[in-house]
C-alpha cells in the first residue's frame, strides 16, 4: 500500500513538472499567443460563411433546371384540340362557292347587281266608270262618221234604224225574215262586261261577213220591275257606241226567236 501511494505521488509530481519543462523549452516569452489564436478563429469564420452562398447558388441552379425541364415537357392537347376537323377547310369552302365562276372576256363589261332584278309589285289599276264615255261615242258617231239612228221603245219592245237605211229592212228584221248567223248570250254579265262582249262580237261577225246576229239579254223576270236591265243599254250601244257604224238596224226578235228577251241586229254591208 505504501508503495502504491508513493507511486501516485511520484506520477503527480511528474505531471506537474511538465508545464515547467515546456515553458523552459520555449526560448522566448509570448504574451500575444492568445491573440493569435483569436485571430485564427476569425479567419476560419468566412470559410464557414461561404457555405450559405454555395447553397443559395445551388438553389437557383436547381430552380432553373426545373423550369427548363418543365419547358421541355410536351403539352398534352385538350379534348377540343384533339378532335379532328370534320368540316371543310377554308380552301375547300372557297372552291365550293367559286365553282362555275368564269372570268369576263370583256373587262369593260359591267356586272349587273342582280341577275334577276326584283320589280316593285304594281297595284292593280283601279277601274272607274267614265260617265261621259257614252256621250263622247254618240258625238263621234254623229259628227265624225255621220251615223244617226231613229230609235223607238214602247217599254217592252225596242227597235232602231240608221237614217240612211231603207225602212223596209227594219220591217223584214222585225218579222224574222233574216236567218240568224250568230248568237251571244249575256246572262249573268253586268253592264260593263256585256258592253265589251257586244262590241267585240259585232266587230268580229261583221268582219266574218255575217248579216244578222242575236243578242240574248233575257226578259228580266228576276229584275225588280220585271224588265230586262240590258235591253235599253244594248239599244244605246248599237246606235251611239263605237260599233254604231257596224250596224244598219236592230229590233226585238219575234216570239219564235226569243221575243222581248232577244235583240236582232242587222249588220252593215
Amino acid at each position: 500500500m505504501a508503495t502504491k501511494a508513493r507511486a501516485g505521488r511520484t506520477s503527480s509530481k511528474k505531471t506537474q513538472k511538465k508545464p515547467n519543462k515546456q515553458a523552459a523549452d520555449s526560448p522566448f516569452f509570448r504574451p500575444f499567443a492568445k491573440l493569435a489564436a483569436k485571430k485564427s478563429k476569425k479567419a476560419e469564420k468566412p470559410e464557414k460563411a461561404e457555405k450559405p452562398e454555395k447553397s443559395a447558388s445551388s438553389t437557383k441552379q436547381e430552380g432553373s433546371a426545373k423550369r427548363q425541364a418543365a419547358q421541355r415537357v410536351p403539352v398534352q392537347p385538350t379534348a377540343e384540340q384533339a378532335e379532328p376537323q370534320t368540316g371543310p377547310s377554308e380552301a375547300e369552302t372557297f372552291a365550293m362557292y367559286m365553282a362555275g365562276v368564269r372570268a369576263l372576256e370583256d373587262r369593260k363589261a359591267r356586272v349587273p347587281r342582280s341577275s334577276t332584278p326584283i320589280e316593285p309589285k304594281s297595284k292593280a289599276p283601279r277601274v272607274t266608270q267614265d260617265l261621259d264615255e257614252g256621250a263622247r261615242h254618240m258625238l263621234h258617231s254623229l259628227v265624225a262618221e255621220g251615223v244617226r239612228f231613229e230609235v223607238t221603245d214602247d217599254g217592252e219592245r225596242i227597235e232602231g234604224r240608221r237614217l240612211d237605211v231603207d225602212p223596209r229592212e227594219l220591217r223584214r228584221l222585225r218579222r224574222g225574215a233574216y236567218t240568224v248567223d250568230g248568237r251571244l248570250d249575256l246572262h249573268g254579265m253586268n253592264a260593263g262586261e256585256a258592253r265589251r262582249e257586244v262590241e267585240k262580237f259585232v266587230r268580229k261577225r261583221r268582219a266574218d261577213g255575217d248579216r244578222v246576229v242575236a243578242l240574248i239579254h233575257g226578259r228580266g223576270n228576276h229584275s225588280p220591275r220585271g224588265i230586262g236591265v240590258l235591253r235599253g243599254e244594248i239599244a244605246a250601244w248599237l246606235s251611239q257606241g263605237p260599233v254604231a257604224h257596224h250596224v244598219a238596224a236592230f229590233a226585238s226578235a219575234p216570239e219564235d226567236e226569243g221575243g222581248a228577251g232577244v235583240v236582232l241586229a242587222l249588220l252593215a254591208r
